[in-house]
This record gives C-alpha cells, structure tokens and sequence, in this order.
C-alpha cells in the first residue's frame, strides 16, 4: 500500500518534518504500542497537551484515510495500527524527496547533498566513493 502524499518542513526536526506536529506525535504512540485505540493515544498525549478527545479521532482516522493507519473494528470502536514500521516509512520517505529532488533539480541536488556531506563528516565522501563504484561495476557487468 503507498505511502500518502506529503510536504518536507525544512525547519522541523525529526518526523515532524514528514508530518504535522500532532500526526507524528500520534506516529511515535502508535509505533510503540503497535495496537492501539484512540483512547489510549488521547491518554498518552493529554501527558504533555491539553487536546480534546474528538481532535485526537479526527487525527487518527486521517492517518488511516492517508493509509498510514490500519483501522480494525473491535466491538464498539475502532483499533489503530500502523500500516509500516517507523524505519520503512522513514525510508520510503526519504526515497520520495530524493527521487522528486533529482527528478526537478539533479545537478543543484547533488552538489549540495555533496556538500552537507562534506560540512558534516568529510570521511563519508571515500564511502560514497565507494559505493558509487560499486554501483559503476554492477552497472558494467549487468
């Protein structure tokens, strides 16, 4: 099942760039609990926010219309579980923004992503390196 369509906040941290605010904060309950219904999201968040009940349901089930969320019937209520594990959303995520960023903007995408890569650990630049190569000689032998 694909993942819904988003927008990266550059200035947010974490998922939060992926999501809104409350969305991924719902995210890390649902990821911890695996299994969980909307009261106990409510409860778990109502910890550290003053939200109403019906905000935290209305989240919930757009997480599930984005197919985020699975929604189970269970008796009178609904259960919510997530359709992918954190790292797999993280990874399609990622996947998405560098595929659209190379699509639209190859070369200024590359020379940046170059870089950061180079501003933050100057020894990842001999990694790429080599899996560039790596990648040269799959291509060459296929």
């Amino acid at each position: 099942m694909p993942i819904h369509n988003f927008t990266v906040d550059p200035d947010k941290k974490g998922m939060k760039k992926l999501l809104g605010d409350l969305e991924s904060d719902i995210m890390e309950i649902v990821w911890v609990g695996k299994t969980v219904s909307v009261r106990d999201v409510y409860t778990e968040l109502n910890k550290t926010r003053d939200l109403a009940y019906t905000t935290v349901m209305t989240v919930m089930s757009r997480l599930a219309v984005k197919g985020i969320l699975e929604r189970v019937k269970d008796s009178n209520s609904f259960l919510y579980k997530p359709v992918h594990s954190r790292e797999d959303f993280t990874s399609f995520s990622v996947r998405k923004v560098v595929t659209e960023l190379m699509e639209n903007f190859s070369t200024p995408a590359i020379s940046h992503f170059l870089d950061s890569i180079e501003e933050e650990n100057p020894e990842k630049i001999d990694e790429l390196i080599k899996l560039i190569e790596a990648k040269r000689k799959l291509r060459d032998n296929a």
